[in-house]
């Protein structure tokens, strides 16, 4: 897994062969500004059979013990564990959660409102459509209808590549990372974007990890199309900054943003004058062939 420095090694035979344990610190500075990470891989021969790391971002301030400690608990355990029960490392041991095979599309769209049938929802219907009249697979993400916890800042994706957390992100990372354009429909609640969508935000730190520690880059255009009950640009300062910032956190290319207030008043974004127009013209700029931003 890993190509840093190897600070330590050591050799174990065992009936079952030789067994190899090294020790190895990656720099990872480039991502986070003083992240070291330390990996243990174990070898059966020249073979890797187990890797485990931890992180400096893991191990919360003021700790009894600091990463590097941490590593050398976890070095010497396995080292005993090895020697004592070498049989358990004959065959590879993975620690990954590996992303569904299926379920990629042109155009991705995150359907933020947890009203299925609201506004936002009539809005995606209309990315959905466009994307179908330019010969482009399309999926909507009904966000709501996903188990997707809050990101719990572990920072074990920047271990491994994958997300420890047991729910239904993986398909929506593995249509992401795939996608050539990601829109994100959201009402603005309380200023910025559902409950539901931050998390999701939040929980695409496993793509940003991907990204670093995989090379797994997106290469996606980006389109956000917010609605607000209130006239004027003041209720769309917030939720512009945070989809904002998840697009570049991810390396996606923003388009200028559809915003569409005096819902309040409307009730049905079909009454607003030119909404629809704006939304289908805006994709059609994504969609048009050598389109650059």
């Amino acid at each position: 897994m890993s190509e840093g420095a190897v600070e330590k090694i050591r050799a174990i035979e065992t009936p079952e062969g030789t067994f190899t344990i090294r020790l190895i610190l990656d720099d990872l500075g480039s991502i986070y500004p003083g992240m070291i990470r330390y990996t243990v891989e174990v070898l059966c021969g020249a073979e890797p059979v187990a890797t485990y790391a931890v992180n400096s971002y893991e191990v919360p301030p003021g700790s009894l013990i600091d990463t590097r400690e941490a590593a050398e608990i976890l070095f010497s355990r396995l080292a005993h564990d090895v020697a004592s029960r070498p049989h358990a490392y004959t065959r590879p041991r993975r620690l990954t959660r590996p992303l569904p095979g299926s379920g990629t599309s042109d155009v991705v769209i995150l359907q933020g409102s947890p009203r299925r049938f609201g506004n936002s929802a009539r809005i995606a219907s209309w990315c959905a459509d466009e994307a179908a009249r330019a010969g482009l697979s399309s999926r909507i993400f009904f966000l709501h209808e996903f188990s997707i916890r809050p990101c719990i800042g572990c920072y074990a994706c920047y271990n491994y590549g994958y997300c420890p957390v047991d729910d239904d992100m993986p398909w929506i990372v593995r249509a992401l990372e795939s996608a050539s354009v990601i829109v994100v429909c959201t009402p603005v609640y309380t200023g910025t974007v559902p409950a539901g969508l931050k998390a999701v935000i939040d929980r695409c730190q496993w793509l940003h990890a991907r990204q670093k520690v995989l090379g797994r880059e997106v290469h996606a255009r980006g389109l956000l199309v917010a609605v607000a009950g209130r006239r004027g640009a003041a209720p769309f300062v917030c939720i512009t900054r945070v989809v904002s910032m998840f697009m570049e956190n991810l390396g996606i290319r923003p388009a200028a943003p559809v915003l569409i207030g005096d819902l309040d008043r409307a009730r049905d974004v079909r009454k607003i004058e030119g909404a629809e127009d704006d939304v289908r013209a805006a994709l059609r700029t994504l969609f048009a062939p050598g389109d650059e931003g």
